[in-house]
């Protein structure tokens, strides 16, 4: 579809009151089936898409091609703006540039950057990470080398495990200085972690993942705390695997599915989730033109 100015749309869904939620998708699916859930923005998640695509687990195994040409897919499935999850940038300052430039290119609306050592790893098997230096050089290298002020850097820290909240608080800050647009700490320890968080007075991104001090959070909830933005990026892929899991017990343990009807769409509501009828007008459109 058409992202020709979706970096511009995302900095303006920003610029409004409120809160952005933004759902996190890993496939062509997940992405369009949130956009037609009615939400503005979607970010891939690197680590559910590794899931998805490899059946591995998020421990820095999938290349940047393989993420570049996933992406490339959810971009046609999608016309709201899709940011990207790209891990620790790839390499150095260099295959920094060209990820940011091609990136940019695509249409992608922003990117999302973190200071863990690379191979990097999901943030729940054990992490370590580099200097606030390091970590600086590869937010200058997005900062110079994206055509436009609105592409949008976050930057992650995941400083807090190892290193504890105050060391994580304080890169946040070497990190807006050096060129990052958003901020966003990765497995915040503690409610009051959060609070100390929103004090800096920094735009500040926030996950609700299950299974953490956030998952009973709501999106106005945060909103009141002082986040700009919210991103689900476990929740569609554990609810997959949790779906798949169940219908396949079922069917190894009773022969068929019926037990789990109700846990199925209809043939119609799956040619509505892949926009059947979009395709169908189309062919016929093309078919019955007059020659």
């Amino acid at each position: 579809m058409n992202h020709q100015n979706s970096a511009r749309h995302l900095r303006e869904l920003l610029e409004k009151p409120g809160i952005l939620i933004c759902p996190n998708c890993y496939d062509a699916l997940s992405a369009r089936m949130i956009q037609d859930a009615g939400f503005p923005a979607t970010f891939v998640s690197g680590a559910a898409m590794t899931n998805a695509k490899l059946g591995l687990p998020d421990v820095g195994v999938t290349t940047y091609t393989e993420y570049r040409n996933a992406i490339q897919e959810i971009l046609f499935a999608v016309d709201i703006p899709v940011l990207a999850d790209v891990d620790t940038g790839y390499g150095g300052v260099m295959p920094i540039m060209r990820m940011t430039k091609e990136y940019e290119a695509m249409g992608i609306a922003g990117i999302q950057m973190e200071d863990q050592t690379f191979p990097k790893r999901c943030a729940f098997f054990g992490t370590t990470v580099v200097s606030a230096e390091e970590m600086c050089q590869r937010i200058r290298a997005v900062a110079e080398a994206r055509t436009s002020p609105d592409f949008l850097l976050v930057a992650r820290t995941d400083a807090a495990p190892s290193l504890g909240i105050d060391e994580a608080l304080r890169r946040l800050e070497l990190y807006k200085k050096a060129g990052a647009d958003m901020l966003f700490v990765s497995v915040p320890p503690s409610e009051e972690a959060l609070k100390r968080m929103t004090e800096l007075g920094l735009p500040l991104c926030v996950t609700i993942i299950e299974g953490t001090v956030t998952e009973q959070k709501t999106a106005p909830e945060l909103e009141a705390m002082g986040f700009k933005m919210v991103r689900f990026p476990q929740t569609l892929i554990r609810a997959r695997i949790k779906a798949e899991a169940d219908i396949l017990r079922c069917i190894r343990e009773t022969g068929g599915t019926y037990a789990l009807r109700d846990r199925f769409v209809t043939q119609k509501e799956r040619g509505e989730a892949t926009h059947l009828e979009e395709l169908n007008a189309f062919e016929k459109m093309i078919l019955t033109a007059e020659k």
